[in-house]
């Protein structure tokens, strides 16, 4: 008690005392002077503008860094009188003797009685106040200006779901997003979300991030954060990534992961079949029969062509079919050169269709073909090619024993086969997985007396791709 008498009596204030009041003037000063004029407190800010340390200021008279003693008076006056000031112009000296422009907010201190025992407040320096407000703006200017560019959307809701902020990329995919909800302009929704993860991160506090499919069918990883404004208004910040060309690099990918295993499968399995059919001839190699020697030299020849055209085959399980990349495909040549390959098979050829494939489609025909012959027992095979709207089907008929249906939904699965001279069960899997990578379909019906009929049918959206 004897310390705060003997403080009252120097007119010093020891320490800012606690006060409940909102007013940043009494919260965060940075200078305060007695009734007698005595600075008794000053913070860096204030001995940083006036040039004199700390402890040089405590206990200087304040009215010796007024330019004018005559603005002193004045400013003093309006102070008493009114109590308080704010954005007061005043121009001091520094200690070096320059002048420094600064702006004051100030007001009367009181002690616990109520008596008048000085002012306090802050004290600011114009022009660097000025400088930092330029380069706030300046630095402002250049994050938003960074937030405008992002190939990624960035906005900020508040915890109506109201987006309050839309950076450029997101107003350009929706004009229409002032005065929306959130799941109004991503989602094309008059209700919010089942379990809407805006709301789940104003109630948690904690980030969130998720993947989404929005109105224009975009693939978007969105990562939500706490937000918190310079009015202390809580939000909500979204940054949203347009993954939807990673998604499908990542199916790609899959694919030909899936591609590679079959690819081993198909190699595996042509040229076992072929040279099975070159050991069968072995026998009669001796013979003069320049027919039978030229079926094995033809067989042994097609197994040394497949691995050759291992590489050819790959890339058309790797990649979707590019108009721009691959030329029209002639299916009568394709038919001929399979009737090549299958002397003892009578093989006819109706209608004309060209359409975009790749060279694997010979694959099909031959595995096709090949079942027919071995496991259907056919004499001949009629081909048939016709346009049906955008799409081109070939119909490839046998005359053969035909397909029980017990088995015409297994027929197509991996390493199914059965009959007397079953095989790995490979063929027609492959032919179907290679139909799927071109875009098109294949199916099996009965012949009619006897006999199957294998249907490929290619899809285009381009009717100029059918002709």
């Amino acid at each position: 008690m004897a310390k705060t008498e003997n403080s009252k009596k120097n007119g010093y204030i020891d320490s800012q005392p606690d006060m409940e009041n909102d007013n940043s003037i009494y919260a965060y000063p940075n200078l305060s002077v007695n009734k007698d004029g005595i600075i008794v407190y000053a913070n860096g800010d204030v001995s940083r503008i006036l040039g004199y340390s700390r402890q040089e200021l405590i206990g200087m008279e304040a009215a010796k860094f007024y330019f004018k003693p005559s603005e002193r008076k004045k400013f003093l006056k309006k102070l008493y009188s009114e109590g308080e000031v704010h954005d007061y112009n005043l121009t001091f000296k520094t200690k070096d003797g320059k002048k420094v422009n600064c702006e004051i907010d100030m007001a009367v201190f009181k002690d616990s009685e109520g008596n008048v025992i000085g002012h306090t407040g802050i004290l600011k320096d114009i022009k660097l106040e000025t400088e930092l407000r330029l380069k706030l703006e300046k630095d402002n200017k250049k994050f938003f200006s960074v937030l405008e560019q992002l190939p990624a959307y960035v906005c900020l809701y508040d915890n109506d779901r109201n987006i309050v902020y839309a950076n450029k990329y997101l107003r350009q995919r929706f004009k229409k997003y002032k005065d929306k909800k959130c799941y109004e302009v991503f989602h094309g929704k008059d209700m919010p979300c089942e379990k809407c993860p805006i709301l789940g991160v104003f109630s948690s506090g904690i980030p969130a991030v998720f993947q989404t499919v929005q109105l224009d069918n975009k693939t978007y990883e969105v990562h939500d954060y706490p937000f918190t404004d310079v009015e202390g208004n809580k939000l909500v910040l979204e940054l949203g990534i347009n993954i939807t060309d990673r998604i499908k690099a990542e199916e790609r990918l899959r694919e030909a992961n899936e591609a590679l295993e079959i690819m081993n499968k198909v190699l595996r399995h042509d040229i076992l079949n072929d040279l099975n059919i070159a050991l069968n001839f072995c026998d009669l190699i001796a013979t003069q029969d320049e027919d039978i020697k030229q079926r094995v030299m033809n067989t042994i020849s097609k197994c040394v062509e497949l691995i050759e055209n291992t590489g050819e085959l790959e890339r058309a399980f790797n990649r979707k079919i590019d108009s721009n990349g691959i030329k029209l495909s002639d299916i009568r040549t394709k038919i001929k050169e399979l009737s090549k390959n299958y002397p003892e098979l009578k093989i006819n050829t109706i209608g004309n269709c060209k359409i975009i494939v790749d060279e694997s489609i010979s694959t099909v025909f031959d595995n096709i073909v090949r079942n027919a012959k071995v496991h259907g027992k056919a004499n001949n095979i009629d081909i048939s090619l016709k346009k049906e709207g955008k799409n081109c089907e070939i119909w490839i008929s046998d005359d053969g024993v035909g397909i029980p249906d017990k088995y015409k939904d297994k027929i197509f699965n991996e390493g199914f086969s059965q009959g007397p001279n079953k095989g790995l069960g490979l063929g027609l899997y492959i032919s179907k997985k290679i139909m799927e990578m071109q875009g098109g379909e294949i199916e099996v019906r009965d012949n009619n007396p006897n006999g199957s009929i294998f249907i490929l049918r290619f899809k285009s959206d381009d009717i100029h791709e059918i002709c």
